[in-house]
């Protein structure tokens, strides 16, 4: 049973200015006999390491899971009957902030919660489902040589301060204090059931550059991740390291992952070490994670300087990756990884919007990623437990914050019905993939508050405008959106009750489809109103993302269809055949186009002048950044730089998964995969065959079984296989003069 019996070792918790260790606690016990029931439940907030008699069995980093301690105090249970010992024992905790106390947080208010304190922990030891013992007083406590540590900013260690064998059975701790008794959170205490989070490949530097007075590390891809220290050297040596994804003029470059002053240029992903001097001292970070590609390391010798000394280890959830998709078209393979890798990056239990500035669940991130994320990764665990988040968050009067978790921010600004999209696909998708009613279930209530508090904020002619709309548009430095806010905030509250409308038809939810339908429909009208005369998008709210928006979300009628495709190509072929788009129009842009000519969104995504998604590829990058921000040129040297000096040289984020539905593009129409479209547990098999692709080959585990379809070309004719099923439906779209073979294999 969860024990809100919460101790800590005081007070006081650290700043930027005072640092406050991380502690150490520690509890003997004896046990005449194993009788293999033995088990233990912890929350260790904000963040814990767990050993059983010097071993330590932490289920992965950043345990037990982010959350707002007030909203949800989240716990872990450990089985520890194999790890007991007749006689004497010893369960050993280590802390970390975390989320509880997040002094890099400043921008979003984290620096001003009210649950902010120094760690926490509570736990209670069981045998046969009756409690032993529980955290109180008597539990010992020490310091640790962690001397700060934040999970956005980085973490110092002092190696000579290391309490040998301390989580050993035999250690004498009869010098550590007795751990002080302390509030327990707000929050509903909630077993974790999300995927924890891995280690998975290590990845050792390419490169070794001396630059100035420290070494640069160059590692061959960017992305979320930790590192493993290993050194040789004198005690009492400082060795600092800064991680970053950019360079400017062969340094390292921070500037697009800070926040000014908000945050000391020291604590933005840095490490501090003072070693001891041991041979082979090791160390990796407990309770902090990066995003990089680049490592600065200052304070070493020559000699000291190899490529043994720093090793990239990636993290994530420790989900299924269960879709895939590949082509002939080196290109668009590559787009493919920089996407996966961007996904990989940014999910660290909820899909966050970058591995390194921010590490935050902003809504409209998911929002617009969750079909391709879902394809690609099994998120059912992830997203359910994100959404118990989104709950907790939301208002009574139904509104959604920009950011979850959060403290408070992010209702005044940061959201809108764009962003809030995320509460209803990441419900829509994850059961479009893979099934789970209880899903829509635990959800639908949640939907329909927002639904309703939407309402209120519809202005006079009944159109939606609030909050966000098309985010980091092309060639967008500052000033209002190119794409009216009514027109995409509209169209986005069309597309969630469209979207909920088929989830609560599936489940017979009948009285929540009927109030979609109706506000759909009422939506609809006054949109239609508004800014459709004669058949067409009128002229003065014209643009790419309008006019693909409004045809893949489905208020334009099939008499018009013609007329909006016409437009849209014009101001494609207006702006030298490219696309001006921010995130919001990506998404439904190039699947306008797909449907029509596939040839031409190919061009548009996959040419490799400014901007395309080719373009970043030509440029050298391994992740998806941010923004279309300026033109910029990868130099010989790695640094990335404007290509017009004029432009400010300040990109944003070098690894953001929410341009990443291009993807889809790639598996629901070259390859011709698309699943489970209609929630009728079926698949349909419609490839276009591109101009630029001769191959094609998608698959995806779906309801027990894997369903995919793979084509080529052979004397002349294209060749489509598709994948045999036992109990999934497969259509096939069958075309003229093309070859459809049911196999059982894809190989």
């Amino acid at each position: 049973m969860f024990s809100s019996n919460f101790v800590s070792r005081g007070k006081e918790y650290a700043t930027f200015v005072k640092f406050v260790p991380a502690p150490y606690f520690r509890k003997t016990f004896y046990l005449e006999r194993i009788k293999g029931n033995e088990k233990i439940i912890i929350s260790g907030l904000g963040f814990y390491r767990f050993w059983v008699n010097g071993k330590e069995i932490t289920k992965g980093l950043l345990s037990p899971y982010i959350s707002n301690p007030d909203d949800i105090i989240y716990y872990d249970e450990y089985d520890v009957s194999s790890y007991l010992v007749k006689g004497k024992n010893v369960f050993a905790f280590m802390l970390g902030n975390g989320f509880l106390n997040n002094p890099g947080g400043k921008v979003w208010h984290f620096d001003k919660a009210r649950f902010r304190s120094a760690p926490k922990l509570a736990f209670s030891f069981e045998i046969d489902n009756k409690t032993i013992f529980e955290a109180d007083e008597s539990i010992k406590s020490a310091t640790s040589p962690l001397l700060f540590d934040d999970y956005r900013a980085g973490e110092y260690y002092d190696a000579r301060k290391e309490i040998k064998n301390w989580n050993q059975v035999d250690f004498d701790d009869s010098s550590w204090d007795n751990a002080i008794k302390v509030d327990a959170p707000l929050g509903e205490a909630r077993l974790v059931k999300a995927n924890p989070i891995a280690k998975l490949e290590e990845i050792k530097p390419i490169e070794i550059r001396k630059v100035g007075l420290g070494y640069l590390y160059v590692f061959p891809i960017n992305l979320c991740g930790i590192f493993r220290l290993k050194i040789n050297t004198k005690k009492g040596k400082r060795i600092s390291i800064d991680f970053g994804e950019r360079l400017l003029e062969g340094d390292l470059d921070m500037t697009n992952i800070s926040f000014g002053a908000k945050t000391p240029k020291d604590f933005i992903q840095h490490l501090e070490y003072i070693a001891s001097g041991e041979e082979n001292e090791t160390y990796e970070p407990s309770f902090s994670y990066y995003g990089f590609g680049y490592a600065k390391v200052n304070g070493i010798e020559d000699n000291e300087a190899t490529l043994d000394l720093l090793t990239m280890i990636r993290i994530r959830s420790n989900y299924k990756k269960v879709g895939s998709f590949s082509c002939s078209n080196k290109t668009i393979n590559r787009l493919e990884e920089m996407a996966i890798n961007s996904m990989d990056s940014n999910i660290v239990y909820f899909p966050t919007d970058c591995p390194h500035r921010e590490k935050n669940g902003w809504t409209g991130d998911i929002a617009l990623s969750t079909d391709y994320l879902c394809y690609h990764a099994n998120l059912s665990l992830d997203l359910k437990e994100w959404l118990n988040n989104v709950r907790k968050a939301q208002t009574k009067g139904g509104v959604l914050p920009g950011i979850i978790p959060t403290t408070g921010w992010g209702f005044a600004w940061g959201n809108g019905p764009a962003w809030d999209e995320a509460l209803t696909n990441a419900v829509f998708f994850s059961y479009q993939y893979e099934g789970d009613e209880s899903i829509v279930l635990e959800n639908e209530e949640a939907m329909i508050r927002y639904l309703k508090y939407s309402k209120t904020r519809l202005d006079k002619d009944g159109l939606a405008s609030y909050g966000l709309g098309d985010w980091c548009e092309t060639k967008r430095i500052s000033g209002d959106y190119q794409t009216d806010l009514r027109i995409t905030d509209t169209l986005s509250l069309i597309e969630i009750c469209s979207n909920e409308s088929k989830l609560f038809n599936r489940l017979n939810r009948n009285k929540s489809k009927q109030f979609v339908d109706e506000y759909r429909d009422q939506l609809v009208t006054s949109f239609r109103k508004f800014f459709i005369k004669d058949k067409r998008f009128k002229k003065e709210y014209m643009t790419q993302t309008a006019l693909a928006m409004a045809m893949e979300i489905g208020v334009v009628n099939e008499d018009e269809i013609d007329n909006f495709y016409e437009d849209l190509i014009n101001l494609i072929h207006q702006n030298n055949d490219h696309f001006q788009v921010g995130v919001l129009g990506a998404r439904r842009l190039f699947r306008v186009l797909a449907k029509k000519d596939i040839n031409l969104a190919l061009k548009l995504m996959i040419q490799d002048s400014y901007p395309s998604f080719g373009y970043w590829e030509k440029m050298g990058l391994t992740a998806l950044p941010e923004e279309f921000q300026m033109e910029f040129e990868m130099k010989k040297d790695g640094s990335i730089e404007p290509k017009n000096p004029n432009d400010r040289p300040d990109i944003s984020s070098l690894n953001h998964h929410f341009w990443g539905d291009f993807t889809m593009v790639f598996i629901r129409y070259i390859a011709g995969l698309n699943i489970n479209d209609n929630l009728d547990d079926s698949v349909f098999i419609d490839p276009i065959f591109p101009e630029e692709v001769s191959f094609a080959k998608a698959e995806r585990e779906f309801k027990g079984e894997k369903v995919g379809v793979k084509w080529f070309k052979e004397n002349g004719k294209y060749v489509v296989e598709y994948l045999k099923t036992r109990k999934i439906k497969v259509n096939v779209v069958e075309k003229c003069n093309v070859i459809y073979k049911e196999v059982e294999s894809l190989e």
